[in-house]
């Protein structure tokens, strides 16, 4: 196995390279929030082609400990970890690489084009689809360049219906990063037509669904000279769930910043979208903010202390009125928005200034909301990590992994170690404790797992925690899978890239409980990981078992999949709470969408108690039966687009049904409904809170026992998101589909 430390240099690309296949595509629809993180360094960037690319002297530590992982459910032989060099690609820029790295990409017959998607078949891709972040790998198209983009992550197929013209359904690609790149566009020509589909020369085709993200990565760009404007797009988004230059259902974008670009952002379409900390100033521009003509509907657009400097028009109508004007000085635009607004029951369409309702000192830092980036521990090398299986710990999805796991960690913790968890399966059927001052890194979301005692199936892709057996078989005595930290501890925690999962029937299962307390801002925290339950290989909630036609008593399969408790605080971006819809591992035709469905159970998504402060950036929670999201007695919190869906099956059972209620603080009992359409599950309730702060929340609601009539009408649920015994709460741009009503207080 070749583990060098990193592709230097620069690859040259004369055709585009396929980067579907960068880690398994897991579970759930399309509807969601899906993450677009943008560290300091993600830059479109035109011209100053001068631009040091930092290399540090420290090893980066992937490339000596990703060739541990592997893939339990794949092939024999099937090579988890590719070094593109391996396959032949010359990391000098001597000639065209793209044929090697296609072949880095699709080693093992993996999810091609008749696939449609799979969890089981992950891979980590090295330069591919992580870079060296000390040494970014230059990946640059040359001058007779043909394709649609430098990295394409699903290619358009020429011919057929709409969703046939791309390889994969754009709303079912999960769990896909890439990171840690700089796409040189400068000698890229202005057309690069394949055929006769009409393309411009881009750096990135990103079409994909939730837990997903781009990190640390600059895009360079020739300026325009003379009558030759360029065409060239840094990031291209039409569809799917999110993206920069876009159409899309949702994203969350931060610290992007724009040299010389003609267009910064271009939004096609899109339904909600979060640019935090997108330019800190508009500067030297004619229009700040280009919408629509409104003739087919205006868009909500909130500017939230958005600093603006020699700007003729801020917001204008394309073609039509101007809604803020600009100012050649410098100016705060404290708080600003177009679009509906609501005080009371009636809602009002209305354009200016807002008064700034008060945001809690603790979720800002030098005046704006505290953010921080994924830790890529690109300071240190491997000495710095402890490694799981060296401790004789299986990650096959096999055994009992619970007592060696624990051991492992408070190991890793006393000596100040990064513990490393290499992809594959830990199934654990006791309480994994994580001791506070741990820092967890995970592989291709490695998977830590609950099974029962008498199954042995191995299970899926990615570092997975897996839970299983009869100690969280009891909805009635509900047992926590994960603690991190315990009731009361107050430092620091990391974990990053892991996945939560079960291997049912565990229906008192609690995937996670968070007890620590941050001793600063951000100290304690997740990144890119998350929880999903069923629809996955191995985890015996497929579409065999857990047919649509009715309850399964071995579908029924967590409690709980987060808990924020009390005296907790923490940081979450890229967090994904999914109870599975489909069967994303079916061998089925995968277009068809009924064949795959499949009816699992969990009653609660996320339950957040946390006094604060606390910070969910881009984080969605999807099928639980009670609710999604529920706020109770809590405080001090910053919910940064949210995304949700209503269970496909309700109202058959009625919510609360498989469930009983009471288990947990503040459970809904629905006592007050008077019609069965009211008996389903809340996407966001807060309940006896105060200073909570939401930009932006997508809360659907598409079937009615899995029929659409309901959505052209608007009343597949009567109610969807509830506000109640709560103070200073303030939601910015909320938009539902299929509910009659979109907030609700105590009973109106």
């Amino acid at each position: 196995m070749h583990t060098s430390q990193g592709v230097v240099g620069f690859l040259l690309l004369c055709n585009l390279v396929f980067a579907a296949w960068i880690y398994d595509h897991q579970p759930i629809k399309a509807h969601s929030t899906d993450f677009v993180k943008s560290s300091p360094e993600t830059t479109p960037n035109a011209g100053n082609q001068n631009q040091v690319n930092v290399r540090q002297s420290v090893a980066y530590w992937l490339p000596k400990l990703a060739p541990a992982g592997k893939q339990p459910l794949s092939v024999d032989g099937y090579k988890f970890y590719r070094d593109v060099t391996d396959y032949g690609a010359k990391n000098d820029g001597s000639e065209d690489a793209s044929e090697a790295i296609n072949a880095a990409v699709r080693d093992g017959n993996r999810c091609g084009q008749d696939c449609g998607r799979t969890f089981s078949l992950g891979a980590i891709v090295y330069f591919p689809f992580i870079g060296d972040p000390n040494n970014r790998p230059i990946i640059k198209g040359c001058d007779t360049f043909k394709g649609a983009a430098l990295f394409d992550v699903n290619p358009y197929v020429p011919g057929g219906s709409l969703r046939e013209k791309h390889r994969y359904i754009n709303q079912e690609q999960f769990f896909r990063q890439i990171r840690n790149f700089i796409f040189d566009m400068t000698e890229m020509p202005l057309s690069t037509d394949i055929d006769d589909q009409p393309l411009a020369p881009t750096g990135l085709h990103w079409q994909n669904a939730q837990a997903t993200s781009l990190q640390n990565l600059q895009f360079r760009m020739p300026k325009s000279t003379g009558e030759d404007r360029v065409t060239h797009i840094g990031i291209f988004t039409e569809n799917g769930s999110g993206g920069f230059v876009s159409g899309s259902q949702q994203y969350t974008a931060r610290n992007i910043k724009y040299t010389s670009c003609a267009t910064a952002v271009e939004m096609l379409w899109d339904w909600g979208f979060n640019w935090q900390e997108a330019n800190s100033t508009i500067r030297n521009v004619k229009t700040g903010i280009l919408t629509n003509d409104r003739t087919h509907g205006a868009p909500n657009i909130v500017l939230d202390n958005v600093a603006m400097s020699n700007v003729e028009s801020m917001v204008q109508v394309h073609g039509g009125d101007l809604l803020l004007s600009g100012t050649p000085d410098d100016t705060t635009i404290a708080l600003w928005a177009t679009g509906r607004r609501y005080t009371g029951g009636d809602g009002t369409s209305e354009t200016g200034d807002l008064t700034m309702p008060s945001k809690p000192e603790g979720l800002l830092a030098n005046g704006r909301l505290f953010s921080r980036s994924r830790p890529q521990y690109e300071d240190l090398d491997a000495s710095a990590f402890m490694v799981a299986t060296d401790k004789g710990i299986a990650n096959d999805g096999t055994g009992d992994q619970t007592q060696k796991i624990n051991a492992f960690l408070q190991e890793a913790q006393a000596v100040n170690a990064i513990a490393y968890f290499p992809a594959g399966i830990y199934q654990v059927q006791g309480t994994v404790k994580i001791p506070t001052g741990s820092k967890l890194q995970g592989s291709s979301w490695s998977q830590v797992s609950f099974t029962f005692l008498h199954l042995r199936r191995k299970l899926l892709t990615g570092s997975k925690v897996m839970g299983t057996g009869s100690f969280f078989e009891d909805s009635s005595n509900p047992q926590v899978m994960v603690q991190v930290g315990k009731k009361g501890d107050r430092g620091s925690l990391e974990i990053v890239d892991m996945l939560f999962t079960v291997k049912g029937p565990t229906a008192g299962a609690i995937l996670m409980e968070w007890n620590v307390r941050g001793d600063s801002q951000g100290s304690a925290g997740m990144w890119d990981s998350h929880f999903r339950v069923g629809g996955a290989l191995g985890s015996d909630l497929d579409h065999r078992t857990c047919p649509t036609s009715g309850v399964n008593e071995k579908c029924i399969a967590a409690s709980l999949l987060l808990h924020v408790t009390p005296e907790a605080s923490g940081y979450f971006e890229n967090v994904w709470a999914w109870i599975a819809d489909h069967d994303n591992d079916i061998t089925i035709d995968p277009q068809d969408l009924a064949a795959s469905r499949v009816n699992v159970y969990a009653a609660r998504g996320m339950l957040i108690e946390s006094l604060g402060p606390s910070w969910f950036y881009a984080t969605s929670a999807e099928h639980a039966v009670l609710y999604q999201y529920q706020l109770y007695e809590a405080k001090n919190i910053y919910l940064g687009h949210i995304q949700t869906e209503t269970p496909y099956y309700q109202p058959a059972p009625l919510a609360p049904e498989p469930f009983s209620t009471g288990s947990f603080s503040g459970d809904p009992d629905f006592a007050d409904c008077t019609e069965d359409s009211c008996k389903e599950s809340w996407a966001l309730r807060i309940i006896d809170s105060s200073q909570v702060i939401l930009h932006s929340a997508g809360m659907y609601s598409f079937f009615s026992n899995y029929t659409e009539d309901c959505v052209n009408t608007e009343d597949c649920q009567q109610r969807i998101a509830q506000v109640t015994g709560s103070n200073n709460i303030t939601l910015f741009n909320i938009f539902t589909k299929g509910s009659r009503e979109i907030a609700s207080g105590n009973g109106s």
